[in-house]
């Protein structure tokens, strides 16, 4: 889900009839998804303030204390304080710092001693184009190293951004993905890149302990799966009766 100027940037296709009709309102977005069995939320507010006390504080703990299920927050957080703002103030789960924006070392390591590895995930960006080139291997060994450098710090989960989806629309990096779980210790969340079913299961047989979770994003607002086919005919009916929010 994401967020801009108190409002999701993004909300799910219906059935013909209810275009325009689905909330973009953050709690009712996240209720819709609680209501068709996430077990978590990746919330990126994209012009997060990490100010306490402010609209959009009390609009994003809203959304936390309205579902019963973990709330993962990005977002550009620059400083401790923001993420002092988010897991004290908001009160998310986890946060998801930015590896090239968040400064590494020593205020890293403070949050990770403060909050500890689990509330602490931290976004890590592959080109999905270049990794899978055969015969070029420097962008897989430099992401590995980046990888291994921050488990060093003590950090045990990244986000693993997969780009240029669109560009090459194989799927996974499987063998690369393989390479990280062999080769890291860490927990690792894929974030793009499935297309289908059918890449979950691929994604299961690598090494399901390491890549435990995925952040489903286009695919999940367009209806790519099966099952949502239900899920909307039950919104259709909800939006009838003007219950869903």
């Amino acid at each position: 889900m994401h967020i801009r100027s108190g409002c999701c940037t993004h909300t799910a296709v219906g059935e013909p009839g209810t275009e325009g009709l689905y909330p973009v309102t953050p709690v009712d977005v996240a209720r819709l998804w609680r209501g068709e069995n996430a077990k978590a939320l990746h919330v990126v507010c994209l012009d997060f303030e990490g100010r306490a006390g402010g609209t959009q504080t009390a609009q994003l703990r809203e959304l936390v204390q309205a579902v019963d299920i973990a709330v993962q927050l990005g977002g550009i957080f620059r400083t401790e304080e923001d993420v002092r703002v988010a897991l004290e103030d908001i009160e998310v789960y986890r946060v998801v710092l930015d590896a090239q924006v968040f400064p590494a070392g020593a205020p890293l390591e403070a949050l990770l001693q403060r909050y500890g590895p689990r509330r602490i995930v931290v976004g890590v960006d592959v080109d999905g184009t270049e990794i899978m080139q055969a015969g070029d291997n420097r962008h897989r060994e430099e992401s590995i190293h980046h990888a291994l450098g921050l488990a060093g710090m003590g950090v045990q989960r990244i986000l693993l951004s997969v780009r240029g989806r669109k560009e090459n629309p194989e799927g996974p990096p499987l063998e690369f993905l393989r390479s990280l779980t062999e080769t890291t210790n860490l927990s690792i969340t894929l974030n793009g890149s499935v297309r289908h079913y059918r890449d979950l299961k691929l994604l299961q047989q690598l090494n399901p302990r390491k890549i435990d979770s995925v952040v489903l994003d286009e695919v999940l607002y367009s209806n790519v799966f099966p099952c949502q086919r239900i899920w909307r005919i039950a919104e259709r009916q909800l939006l009838a009766q003007q219950r869903l929010w």
